[in-house]
Formats: C-alpha cells, structure tokens, sequence
C-alpha cells in the first residue's frame, strides 16, 4: 500500500503522517527525498534544498547545464528536483509499502500508473499559527506570515507541477481536519481505516 500526504503548514500532516507509517509498518519519504536527489546530483546542496517543494520562477533561479543526466541539462534546480523526486518516488513505491509527504506524490504515482492512497491534512487557519507559534517560538505576526507564504509556496508548487489545485477535496481520496482529534488520534484514525484496506 502507497500512501500520499499532502498538508498544510501546521496542520500537522508530517507528524501524522511519520505516525501513521510507524502504526502501519511502512516506510516514510519526507525531505529524505531531497537527501537522495543529492546523490543523483551535481547540483549543489544548497541549490536543491532551496528549490523543493517550490515553483520554478525563471527570474530567480539559474539555469543548470553541467548534470550528470543529460536529460536534466538546461533545467532549473527546481524542475531537475522535480525530474528526479519523481524518479525516486516511483522506484520506492514499486519496492515497499511507504508513506510520502508532500512532493506531488499523488500525482507522480498515478502518472506512473501506481495504486495510492492520497490524503490531504488541513486545520483552521488559527489553530495552525497557534500551533506553529509553541513549535518554533515565534511571535504571532511573524507566525502568520510563515503560514501564509509556507501554503502560498506549496500551492504554487502542486499546481504548476500537477496542473491541480492543492488541497482542492477532489483531488485527493480522502481529507481530514486535524484540529478535530488532534494530532495523536488523527493520525490513529488513520491508521486503523487504512490497515481495513
């Protein structure tokens, strides 16, 4: 079984997700990911790390002409992630069962072809700044504006890469707001109705 999680800041979908996989047994992909495209590279590090899960803007990035593959010559930092991620995704998920986080991997995997499961993991707005605000030690202002441009990012990623719309409920089998049950039982919940499948 495959599983794709898409989120929004601070609505605790990586934790959930991490969880959900450890209940299951699964494997779990989140900015491992990132860590593998490295080896595949000649990019260098930092270039990638800036460019995941962000949209291509070809006013800001530089174009790479010195890859190992010549297919991935002449592409941002942003595309090549993008070319190699799904290459990663899926190699692993013809191999094991696994949970992915974010990165597209509900619509690489059904481009491939792949059986998945996708969710998508949303709260309230405020309950995500609140809640990001305890984990990081931000102020309130500060917080908000981590929020708004972490789900602007990941919104304009998913929909120039899929041709989608982040988040939109018919674009994902099941979505579920984790400010309901909270992160522990959410992921639980999960958990038990995907083991049933």
């Amino acid at each position: 079984m495959i599983i794709c999680i898409g989120r929004e800041f601070g609505s605790g979908g990586h934790e959930i997700g991490k969880e959900v996989a450890d209940r299951l047994g699964f494997t779990f992909y989140d900015r491992t990911l990132v860590e593998e495209a490295l080896s595949r590279s000649t990019i260098p590090p930092e270039e990638l790390e800036r460019a995941d899960e962000k949209k291509h803007n070809p006013w800001l990035h530089r174009i790479w002409y010195d890859a190992q593959n010549e297919e991935l010559r002449g592409l941002s930092a942003n595309d090549m992630l993008f070319s190699i991620h799904s290459q990663l995704i899926t190699e692993l998920a013809s191999e094991d069962n696994c949970v992915f986080i974010g990165r597209c991997a509900d619509y690489i995997l059904q481009n491939a072809g792949i059986e998945r499961i996708s969710l998508f993991i949303a709260a309230p707005f405020q309950d995500r700044v609140k809640r990001k605000m305890g984990l990081l030690q931000m102020n309130e202002k500060s917080t908000i504006t981590l929020v708004r441009k972490t789900d602007k990012e990941r919104k304009a990623y998913y929909d120039y890469y899929t041709g989608r719309s982040w988040g939109k409920p018919h674009n994902y089998d099941f979505c579920i707001n984790s400010s309901n049950y909270g992160i522990q039982r959410t992921a639980e919940v999960l958990a038990e109705k995907l083991a049933q499948m």
